[in-house]
């Protein structure tokens, strides 16, 4: 009897490091995340936010193009393997950049939420306190004209999934005046972007919305409070996409 219960114990061990090592496995994909263009900066804020961080306007877009690729392999990396963080792709000399920037193709397109809706609609969207309707409907997508690049960077980078940021956006909304006194407007700070898988197809895109105070003008207070928010929208998309 004593031999039996021995056995079922031993039995129970090696199922319970089966189920959790698969777990393990399926959870430990490997991301990466592919900083948008510098042109893709599109603001009407930087020279605001240029004086109040005591920047030139290249290094406020350095610095919110850095911020933004750290945020995300941050938040990424409490759940998958991030390759990219090992590699300083906010680079102007990178080749493989260059290649690949060569090779996007720009459009607007409606998100995935409102193409699938049953599978990838958000039904709290407060975090993010969007207040114009519509406004996360359509979004600027990319493809890829050579089919063979996300493959090979696959390989080359052992990538699972490819982020790819599209374009970021800061808008002032002077129709939304928070504090008419001090003549307080909306900010919203837009990132679009688009997943794809190792084989180079696209399984989501969308645009990550978040909203600041038009009197915040310091580049790292930006990143600080609105990046995260940001970075946690764009996992939690991903982990809808990928499963």
């Amino acid at each position: 009897m004593k031999h039996i219960s021995f056995f079922i114990f031993l039995l129970c061990i090696k199922f319970t490091a089966t189920v959790f090592g698969e777990t393990d496995s399926l959870s430990r994909s490997a991301v990466m995340v592919i900083p948008y263009m510098p042109a893709m900066h599109l603001s009407d804020s930087d020279q605001d936010i240029s004086e109040g961080s005591q920047m030139d306007l290249s290094e406020v877009r350095a610095s919110l193009r850095k911020g933004i690729v750290s945020a995300l392999n941050k938040k990424f990396s409490e759940v998958y393997d991030v390759p990219g963080m090992k590699i300083n792709f906010v680079n102007e000399d990178n080749s493989d950049m260059d290649i690949l920037y060569h090779s996007l193709l720009f459009e607007s397109d409606s998100t995935f939420p409102l193409k699938n809706p049953s599978r990838f609609a958000v039904k709290d969207t407060s975090i993010l306190k969007i207040k114009s309707a519509g406004k996360e409907k359509k979004y600027i997508n990319v493809g890829i004209a050579d089919e063979t690049l996300i493959p090979d960077f696959a390989k080359k980078y052992k990538a699972d999934y490819f982020i790819f940021l599209n374009e970021i956006d800061i808008k002032t909304h002077f129709d939304d005046c928070l504090n008419l006194a001090m003549k307080i407007y909306r900010r919203e700070l837009m990132v679009h972007y688009t997943i794809f898988d190792k084989l180079g197809k696209q399984i989501y895109g969308d645009v990550a919305i978040s909203n600041f105070e038009s009197n915040t003008n310091d580049v790292k207070e930006i990143a600080d409070k609105n990046f995260p928010s940001i970075a946690k929208y764009i996992l939690d998309s991903f982990n809808r996409a990928s499963n």
